[in-house]
């Protein structure tokens, strides 16, 4: 087999020496040893080809001779330019062939399908309507990141390109989120970047770009701590005690933010518990269902107040919106007597700020979730048992989510110490 250095020579060969008339035929080693061998179709007469030349001997007489010969040096050098075109030879005897047809005119090249690429904010709004059939918290952040992102190009330069998601545009856009009138949190301008590396994530998954700048570590904005408002045990216990007869829509919010603080659920779960969820286990009761955020299964005992709030309405929790419920729970909080002054840490045009606000003013739906997660971790319960229900994957995570100083931290610590030391 027969080394091949460089771009192959090009030897042209009769069909059959002997005959009067043949035809002629390319030939050629390339990569690996690879034989190629392509006809020219030409048919010739014998007596006028020169060996030596590997072309037709020109004589007046036959005019044609000299036609041939062009299109042998063409054939020769077409050749060539394959081979150096295709990686010095990286393509095999059947495909060099058709592109030697394609190249030299006799097939048609067929047309390779042109791919679109969507436009960025044409990309983004049809990856959210792909996302809607996902809870609404899960996309709605989504919408409002297409839409700060098309005020900022408004406002910039009119428009935004895949390539144009850079550090540059990190910075510009970082300091847009901070200005007035905007004036984002940090872990709000935080979340905005974690969105917008979603988006060229799954514009990159698809083939639209080959932009990697979002991938830089730079292209992040660190959360801050700040501080969480949850309501302790003996805080929920005083709303359950609450005679709320007299306003039975404050009633039905009471009791949906209890079984949320009692059970750990988003509204977005236990706004939906019906009697097929609840099963009996060896006398204890138990609540299963599957998240709507992670489409997670989670198994929740339930205590005393959840389960008798629960029972009071047949399992079959009252329908209620998260905003007005929302707007209700303040209503509640200070007809409930949480008035007194709470100093918030926090950021506001990205940078840290202490407000101060009456707890009753900061009561949202989240708030039960977290009370949850804050008291039963408070009251010794591990937290590798309490994630299995917050759904949160890490300690770490889990530790940044509940409202826990480093003082109390070390007081838990201390009454841990203390069980082991009695049960040792």
């Amino acid at each position: 087999m027969p080394i091949v250095k460089g771009t192959p020579k090009v030897r042209f060969i009769l069909h059959l020496k002997k005959q009067e008339t043949t035809y002629v035929s390319a030939y050629f080693h390339y990569r690996g040893g690879q034989r190629m061998k392509y006809s020219t179709g030409y048919k010739i007469r014998v007596e006028f080809w020169d060996t030596k030349t590997q072309r037709l001997q020109l004589n007046r007489k036959h005019p044609e001779h000299s036609e041939i010969n062009l299109y042998l040096n063409k054939l020769e050098l077409t050749i060539s330019e394959i081979y150096r075109d295709f990686n010095n030879g990286d393509i095999s005897p059947e495909d060099f062939r058709k592109e030697l047809d394609y190249r030299l005119g006799y097939v048609p090249r067929p047309e390779i399908e042109q791919v679109t690429v969507p436009p960025f904010f044409e990309f983004i709004e049809t990856y959210i309507t792909q996302k809607k059939v996902q809870p609404r918290g899960t996309w709605k952040i989504l919408q409002v990141v297409l839409g700060l992102l098309k005020s900022y190009a408004s406002e910039r330069k009119g428009s935004l390109e895949y390539g144009d998601i850079d550090l540059t545009f990190f910075n510009d856009f970082k300091a847009w989120l901070f200005a007035p009138p905007r004036l984002h949190s940090i872990n709000y301008a935080a979340k905005i970047m974690a969105v917008i590396r979603q988006f060229m994530r799954a514009a990159q998954d698809e083939k639209h770009h080959s932009n990697t700048a979002y991938q830089d570590k730079k292209f992040k904005i660190g959360k801050i701590k700040t501080s969480k408002v949850v309501l302790s045990f003996k805080e929920l216990e005083g709303l359950y005690s609450l005679d709320l007869s007299a306003s039975p829509r404050l009633e039905k919010v009471r009791d949906l933010f209890l079984i949320g603080a009692y059970t750990g659920l988003r509204f977005s779960d236990f706004s939906r518990i019906s009697p097929e969820h609840i099963e009996v286990v060896d006398d204890k009761t138990v609540l299963n269902i599957t998240t709507q955020k992670t489409g997670a299964m989670v198994s929740i005992p339930l205590f005393d107040i959840p389960l008798a709030l629960l029972r009071k309405c047949n399992f079959s929790v009252p329908i209620i919106s998260n905003q007005k419920m929302n707007d209700y729970l303040k209503e509640l909080g200070k007809l409930a007597g949480m008035t007194g002054k709470m100093i918030l840490t926090g950021s506001k045009g990205g940078k840290r700020e202490d407000t101060t606000s009456e707890k009753w003013e900061k009561l949202t739906t989240h708030v039960a979730r977290r009370s949850f997660a804050t008291n039963f971790y408070r009251h010794g319960f591990p937290a590798v048992v309490l994630m299995k229900i917050t759904g949160h994957t890490t300690e770490q995570q889990f530790m940044q989510y509940i409202e826990i100083d480093a003082k109390e931290n070390a007081l838990h610590f201390a009454d841990l110490y203390k069980i082991e030391i009695i049960r040792k």
